[in-house]
């Protein structure tokens, strides 16, 4: 990352590089997907996101430039990253990274962050146009994600992210359960396995050990053990389909 930031630098010492998250688990692009639209959400329009979870560095996925309709920038590789920013924000135009007069001279086949991505991050910031850097793309790819819907007195979705205390986080909104109260129950089914909890306004509404739901602090349903950890007990990865049902 210090390499990146140097490369950055070095082609625009006046431009601010922050860093938005160091903590994504090792090749889990889903995570990383996640993380990169709460996080970027709340950048000002035009800022420019350099992601780099690329499992796939140095084979035929593509490099890639995307802006979404929120009118932010994204580089980095073609290969469901930017799911969720695509998703939440829709694609305004994207392009394919092929003009090597913006990359660093020597490519390492391992790190193109620091040797594609970081580069065109700084000219593109320094005024290159967009155009400039490859050929337009319009199939960036990526993963399948259930968008959360109501089905009668029920809402369905899945879970999207575990976060690193392991408080499994939906895409389900409480919007979708009218009528849903702080202190009422609120049951919730995965696969066969049913569990009815509390629903509560903070983590520490209920005594050490218990399941509790709430709403997470990016607007969705989430699922928490207080002093403890939901995803080891409910054993549901990221992927996996929920459905939410009041119960009184």
């Amino acid at each position: 990352m210090a390499q990146m930031k140097g490369v950055i630098l070095s082609i625009n010492a006046a431009l601010t590089v922050i860093d938005l998250n160091h903590e994504v688990a090792a090749f889990d692009v889903r995570q990383a997907a996640y993380l990169l639209e709460a996080s970027s959400r709340y950048l000002p329009a035009g800022s420019i996101v350099v992601t780099v979870v690329d499992p796939g560095v140095g084979t035929t996925r593509r490099p890639v430039l995307c802006a979404a309709q929120s009118d932010r920038w994204f580089v980095g590789p073609d290969n469901g990253v930017f799911t969720h920013v695509l998703t939440a924000g829709g694609l305004r135009e994207a392009y394919e990274l092929t003009e090597s007069a913006y990359f660093r001279p020597r490519i390492s086949s391992t790190f193109h962050g620091r040797d594609i991505f970081a580069p065109v991050a700084a000219h593109l910031a320094s005024g290159v146009s967009a155009a400039d850097f490859g050929p337009p793309v319009e199939d960036l790819v990526t993963f399948p994600v259930s968008p959360p819907c109501a089905v009668g007195q029920a809402a369905m979705g899945e879970i999207v992210h575990v976060d690193h205390f392991g408080n499994v986080v939906t895409n389900v909104t409480s919007d979708l359960l009218p009528g849903l109260q702080v202190g009422r129950n609120l049951s919730f089914k995965i696969d066969e396995c049913r569990w009815t909890v509390p629903f509560c306004a903070t983590y520490g509404s209920q005594p050490p050990g218990e399941l509790v739901a709430l709403v997470s602090s990016n607007d969705t349903l989430e699922i928490a053990l207080t002093q403890g950890n939901a995803s080891a007990q409910i054993k549901a990865p990221v992927g996996t389909r929920i459905t939410f049902e009041r119960r009184f």
